[in-house]
């Protein structure tokens, strides 16, 4: 019997599926379908019941089993006919970070990809389930992706499987599906030491960085509003991955041809090479083949996982008591099975009636206490380092002779920049400028920085170029956080 991979993605508007079936030693795609999220829609393989479509009604008062996304996973479900997927989702859903372990961490990749997780994650009262994947491994080193679905980017999916009463074996990023169905395609340019690839395929724009053939650097980037903004988010993510060095060759990956001053822009990080995808469905059966091959990256939340597990366990308590059914019809089976029948239904009853309880009064308690904070802090992203440094080259004057060769930030307490520039007058206009700086969201005069100052004079070195350290302080809750020395440490 032929061994079965069924992967839904979840890409923006769209539901995609495919099934992959191995018989012999190459697998072979089987069905595959999309489905839009569109309330108004009918969906192919779903009777859809009651009146018949008109204009879509508020999400709010819509009956969850009727809702786009549940619809589209009952759907699913009679297309392949089976209630168990592996769910392939966005980059920008998830939790992710490249990161370098030593050696000794290989025994415990699940223990250090934790604490990883814990040093990033923005749910301080969430306890994350780690997905680990090794991209590169020496004899000293393991760089390693480390990634998590938060429950809090979760719950819509979650109602909608509840609703649909589908299950998921296994959660994957669409992104790396993308990358294993078009590698030939990617690398076709040569050895390129630096490939920065971009894709514009799920409703939102990924950007991975491959340093000779090896994952080096990954980050959903999701939807953007121009062109212009999409080069900022990459100049952010190679200054994140340690400078912002031209690439040696720039992949685009994109469903039709890119306009002109999409290919300029991105022509100044290096040479640009198109890859035009024509098949609706490669991200996902890229997944699947992932699947079939073992690849270890599963983000899967604990809810879902035990959602699974319960499912399972009721399944298989049914057959038994079918079972336990015929056996009825003897005395033996009268006088002990349904005692045992009883007392193992009772007990299990019990232990999930009180964690649950459990559960409930933990989530009310964590959510009273904590959900101001999280909103203050982490919804709004204010003083983050990608935004502080955007705002502060926005503050540069015209001249192209200013260089930053040094960016240090310190949360909630100042910022430093170190470089160098040909002019005084540039410094001067500089400094005035992160004075006058805000946020774009800011209310009219409020100021990004409390106090702005130059620190450790100005050196001028060898060839003429005049050294400086500008050193912006934030606006602090207390009296104490101002008197602080600057220095990030």
């Amino acid at each position: 019997m032929a061994k079965l991979v069924t992967v839904l993605g979840l890409e923006g508007t769209v539901l995609r599926g495919v099934s992959l079936a191995v018989e012999g030693e190459h697998p072979q795609r089987g069905a595959e379908e999309f489905w839009p999220l569109t309330a108004a829609c009918d969906l192919p393989g779903e009777e859809k019941p009651g009146e018949a479509a008109g204009e879509d009604a508020p999400t709010e008062n819509v009956a969850e089993e009727d809702k786009p996304l549940a619809r589209a996973f009952r759907a699913a479900a009679a297309k392949f006919g089976t209630h168990e997927f592996t769910l392939s989702l966005p980059l920008s859903r998830m939790l992710v970070k490249m990161v370098r372990l030593p050696a000794e961490a290989r025994d415990d990749l699940v223990g250090a990809a934790q604490m990883e997780l814990d040093s990033i994650s923005p749910f301080p009262d969430e306890v994350l389930l780690p997905g680990v994947e090794v991209a590169a491994e020496t004899d000293t080193e393991i760089v390693a992706v480390v990634a998590a679905l938060p429950e809090a980017a979760s719950a819509e999916i979650s109602e909608a499987m509840a609703a649909a009463k589908i299950h998921v074996v296994r959660t994957d990023a669409t992104a790396f599906g993308w990358l294993r169905s078009l590698w030939p395609r990617i690398c076709s340019g040569g050895g390129a030491g630096r490939r920065m690839v971009l894709f514009d395929l799920d409703d939102g724009w990924d950007l991975i960085v491959l340093d000779d053939g090896a994952l080096s650097f990954m980050r959903g980037i999701g939807r953007v509003t121009g062109t212009d903004e999409l080069a900022r988010e990459v100049t952010l993510s190679m200054l994140q991955l340690g400078g912002a060095g031209d690439a040696d060759e720039v992949v685009l990956c994109v469903r039709s041809h890119a306009a002109p001053e999409l290919i300029e822009r991105l022509g100044a990080f290096g040479h640009v090479r198109e890859v035009v995808v024509d098949d609706p469905v490669a991200g996902v059966e890229g997944v699947a083949r992932r699947a079939l091959e073992g690849s270890a990256l599963d983000v899967t939340p604990a809810s879902w996982r035990e959602a699974r597990i319960e499912h399972s366990f009721r399944r298989k308590l049914t057959m038994w008591l079918a079972v336990a059914g015929g056996i009825w019809l003897a005395v033996i089976a009268v006088l002990f099975g349904v005692d045992i029948t009883y007392d193992f239904m009772t007990d299990r009853q019990k232990a999930l009636q009180k964690d649950k309880r459990h559960a409930a009064a933990f989530k009310e308690v964590s959510a009273l206490k904590s959900r101001v904070e999280l909103i203050q802090r982490y919804a709004d992203h204010a003083h983050g380092a990608l935004e502080v440094l955007k705002t502060i080259s926005d503050a540069l004057p015209p001249s192209q002779d200013m260089v930053f060769s040094s960016f240090k930030y310190r949360r909630d307490e100042s910022v430093r920049v170190m470089g160098t520039a040909t002019e005084r007058e540039d410094l001067r206009t500089f400094m005035d400028n992160l004075n006058n700086a805000s946020f774009e969201d800011a209310a009219e005069g409020e100021k990004l920085f409390a106090k702005v100052q130059q620190s450790g004079g100005e050196n001028v070195s060898r060839k003429g170029a005049i050294r400086f350290t500008m050193e912006g302080f934030f606006h602090a809750d207390d009296e104490e956080a101002p008197k602080k020395n600057g220095g990030a440490k």
